[in-house]
């Protein structure tokens, strides 16, 4: 039997779109597998909202290093450097603020690498600032705002929020809140009687549980 050059060409064509095919769909395919193991999902592994992660994950950005560090060490050691105010209702505010926002980068990983380490947060503005200092040389009063406020945790919407937080504009007690703690303002609500849980409740719009 004899084979038509039109069929022929029909049958070649068709291969040649059937081995095109499979090469498109090969190189697509090997990258993003790569890709799939080189990032895991989550950093450290936790999944609870009602109770903080054992430890954290922090990339020493000056050191050139990931640390796994226990958790509360690493609340109490960026609460003395960003939270160590005289008010004692604005430093345990700070303390919760400083607890939830390191544990929503936890339950949400961010895909932070380095050296083929990954980690949930930096040691910089660009997180929290954080120095691997002795938990003993600590203040008394941060170590007592973080202990006592341990519990708390912020709900929005059945969620636990990501509790950002700046130093703020130099504007009246709660002139600013709403979605994240400012400092300037919120010390004005400290001098003002606040509890901290109504300075957290009305900078994040949410409800506090203890």
């Amino acid at each position: 039997m004899r084979i038509a050059p039109a069929m022929l060409a029909g049958r070649v064509v068709a291969a040649t779109l059937l081995i095109f095919a499979s090469l498109i769909t090969s190189s697509f395919a090997l990258p993003q597998l790569a890709l799939a193991s080189a990032a895991p999902a989550q950093c450290t592994k936790w999944s609870s909202t009602t109770q903080p992660p054992i430890t954290i994950k922090v990339y020493r950005v000056s050191e050139g290093k990931v640390d796994t560090v226990d958790f509360k060490d690493y609340v109490m050691r960026v609460v003395s450097r960003e939270w160590n105010v005289k008010q004692a209702a604005l430093r345990q505010a700070g303390a919760v603020a400083v607890k939830q926002y390191a544990w929503f980068h936890v339950l949400h990983y961010r895909g932070g690498m380095y050296n083929g380490n990954c980690f949930d947060v930096k040691d910089t503005t660009a997180d929290q600032l954080y120095a691997a200092k002795s938990i003993s040389g600590l203040p008394r009063a941060v170590k007592n705002a973080v202990n006592n406020t341990w519990s708390w945790t912020m709900h929005r919407d059945g969620k636990l929020p990501m509790t950002g937080y700046r130093r703020g504009d130099n504007v009246g007690c709660a002139a600013n809140a709403g979605y994240r703690l400012f400092v300037r303002s919120a010390r004005k609500c400290a001098d003002q009687g606040w509890s901290a849980q109504r300075i957290l409740e009305k900078y994040y719009s949410a409800t506090l549980v203890q």
